[in-house]
């Protein structure tokens, strides 16, 4: 009799055997499927995407040194720099959705791109031009940001917050808050204050803010923001980018409301409604004549012209190392058609040997429309003594057109005029400013403080003066005490609204 073979135990694993290298290939592949797509999406993550919403734009690839044109929807890599032209509008758009609006004539490097496995950095260095970020915490995350001008660092994660630097620098924050580093920037950065700007606050600086800053005479900048900026070009185009209701119109109607806003329909009985156009400015130097000029002296007055219409005009001297100071001219107001500047040993803005200057004219958009380089060269010196005897305290005679008792003055106009006297001095400084206008041994000084130039602020200012002779040796000091107080805006309310309980601002 044949009897039935039993099975062996090996026959009984194969099926166990075989389940489980299926379940390790399946996990295999998944495990190998989401390392996939999670290296895809960290690669997506250091990109970005740039679109132009008119006008043109260029693009400067890392590596390279010239500009080349850039592409609606194009891709944007760390080490990348942007440029919007004249009249032209673009936004950087990122993985997680925020955006980085630029203004016309905006430069701006993307100094870094990367993604930390969660967390995404971004670090923006704003060269020129203003531009606006917007991020909202969504399922992607937030981005950490840094942004950069020549005097700012700004630290935020989400909110809406404009970055300025077209020789004025400012951060305005519309939504949320920011941290803000005011630096000196020569050779490793130096932190001189920190500052929290809250929503509807601003941090603003002019080119002499930042170099009061600089020299430590000014670190208090934080203000309401600006009405002014609120009715700019810049801020309504991004209400208007966010606002759903352009989202739920058709291409068509967007054009066509593009279109009827480049038409500009002139009263010819209303001469205001008329849109004024300005030429951009020229330079022209009348004074020195040649350059380079060689200066026999210790002191030298560079003037010229300006063609077109000058926002403001901004020199830029050097030390004998190299340091470069800005200095906006404080008489030169916009449109006028003649400008200058005092150099001199005394004002430590003219040295022995070789000098430049950078003259540069702002347009009325803001932005750097031309520029002039002077050189002066300097023959050593020997400065001479005065000779009429020891420096005299300095005396005030008018505030604003009115003699001086020693009370307080109280005023509600923007700009004043401070005069004085004073005996055998050399130069004359006001907390610490030196009067560029003041020639040794005169025996008048004048000094104009201004909203404006960040040297009249609301409440009590107190004013320092003191003389100098030419061997540095300090007068004692004259002080006196403005009040500044803002007029502020009637409102007036007719007997309906009176009713209602509103009323509209005259």
């Amino acid at each position: 009799m044949r009897r039935r073979r039993r099975g062996t135990s090996r026959e009984f694993l194969w099926p166990f055997i075989l389940m489980i290298g299926i379940g390790l290939i399946i996990v295999l592949f998944v495990q190998l499927v989401f390392s996939f797509f999670e290296q895809r999406e960290a690669e997506m993550r250091n990109k970005a995407n740039f679109y132009i919403d008119q006008g043109r734009a260029e693009i400067m690839e890392w590596g390279e040194d010239e500009f080349v044109k850039a592409y609606d929807g194009g891709v944007i890599l760390e080490g990348d720099t942007l440029l919007t032209k004249a009249e032209s509008q673009g936004v950087l758009v990122l993985y997680n959705g925020m955006e980085v609006r630029f203004d016309e004539n905006t430069q701006v490097e993307i100094e870094t791109l990367e993604n930390h496995g969660d967390e995404d950095e971004l670090v923006l260095e704003v060269e020129k031009g203003q531009i606006w970020i917007d991020q909202a915490v969504g399922d992607k995350g937030t981005v950490d940001v840094v942004v950069k001008t020549d005097n700012i660092n700004v630290y935020a994660g989400a909110g809406q917050f404009a970055v300025l630097n077209r020789g004025d620098q400012a951060v305005r924050t519309v939504e949320g808050s920011v941290d803000v580093e005011l630096v000196e920037r020569e050779g490793k950065d130096i932190v001189i204050d920190e500052v929290v700007v809250g929503v509807g606050q601003q941090i603003y600086m002019s080119s002499s803010d930042a170099a009061d800053l600089v020299a430590r005479r000014n670190m208090d900048f934080l203000e309401a923001i600006d009405d002014e900026w609120k009715e700019g070009d810049f801020y309504l185009w991004n209400l208007l980018y966010e606002s759903e209701i352009r989202s739920e119109k058709s291409e068509e109607e967007i054009e066509e409301e593009e279109i009827e806003e480049e038409e500009v329909v002139v009263d010819d009985d209303d001469d205001d409604d008329e849109e004024i156009v300005y030429e951009d400015p020229e330079l022209v130097l009348t004074n020195p004549e040649t350059s380079p000029y060689v200066l026999e002296g210790d002191q030298i007055y560079i003037t010229g012209e300006v063609s077109g219409y000058a926002e403001k005009i901004v020199v830029t001297s050097y030390t004998e190392e190299g340091e470069s100071s800005d200095y906006q001219l404080s008489l030169f107001e916009a449109g006028d058609t003649e400008w200058s500047y005092n150099a001199a040993i005394s004002y430590e803005n003219l040295h022995e040997g070789e000098n430049e200057f950078v003259v540069t004219a702002y347009s009325s958009d803001g932005y750097e429309a031309d520029s002039l380089i002077v050189v002066v060269n300097v023959l050593e010196i020997e400065i001479e003594e005065l000779a009429c005897g020891e420096i005299t305290l300095p005396v005030v005679l008018t505030i604003d057109g009115e003699e001086w008792t020693g009370e307080t003055h109280v005023t509600s106009k923007d700009t004043i005029r401070i005069e004085g006297s004073v005996e055998c001095a050399y130069a004359i400084q006001v907390n610490g400013y030196q009067l560029t206008l003041f020639e040794p041994e005169s025996t008048q000084w004048a000094y104009v403080p201004a909203v404006e130039y960040g040297n009249l602020l609301e409440g009590e200012n107190t004013y320092e003066v003191i003389a100098l002779d030419a061997e540095g040796n300090v007068s004692e000091a004259a002080v006196f005490t403005v009040k500044y107080e803002p007029v502020e805006e009637e409102v007036v309310v007719d007997d309906e609204e009176a009713e209602s309980g509103t009323g509209e601002v005259e």
